[in-house]
């Protein structure tokens, strides 16, 4: 966990089952690594009740300990149920070619209201492997936006091995998804 972060913002769904917090960019590799997240708060605040007995203070450490743990399981119940709310198909996808790190950087944007379990941005890197690993990605937005970034990436080598300026970007509207 980065120093400091609270994953305020709750977490997101990233590439390949994973969870990033979009703050500090901590990944969680699946829900049982949230779920210990969430046993830390429980944990910290189980210590905070010793305090109680005390001055006003320790009645005050428990209470915001209890308030961590209640948002914290709000993150992990939302991310429980994510894999039941329906496919969103985003309204458009930026690709972005990133030469000096090798990657393709991805947007995704959505109508509003945009879903809970939305993927907001993505990288995979530029390579034909890393690229077909995410096309078997049980997300279905992962799949598709390896997909596109697939067809970015033969337009690209194509344009390249002809000795044309190959392009650095490409946005995919609704209706090419």
């Amino acid at each position: 966990m980065a120093e400091g972060c609270l994953h305020l913002e709750g977490l997101r769904v990233g590439g390949a089952n994973g969870y990033v917090c979009p703050v500090c960019g901590v990944r969680f590799e699946d829900l049982e690594e949230v779920r210990r997240w969430v046993r830390e708060a429980e944990r910290a605040r189980d210590e905070a009740y010793s305090l109680v007995e005390g001055d006003g203070f320790g009645e005050i450490a428990l209470r915001e300990s209890q308030r961590e743990v209640y948002r914290r399981r709000r993150v992990m119940y939302e991310l429980e149920n994510a894999a039941r709310v329906p496919f969103v198909r985003p309204e458009m996808v930026l690709v972005m070619y990133d030469g000096d790190r090798g990657v393709y950087e991805c947007r995704v944007f959505y109508k509003e209201p945009r879903p809970a379990n939305a993927m907001e941005s993505f990288a995979i890197g530029a390579s034909q492997e890393e690229i077909l690993e995410f096309r078997s990605d049980p997300n279905p937005i992962v799949r598709l936006l390896a997909e596109k970034v697939e067809e970015f990436h033969q337009v690209r080598g194509k344009l390249a091995g002809d000795g044309a300026p190959a392009p650095e970007r490409r946005v995919f509207y609704s209706s090419e998804l």
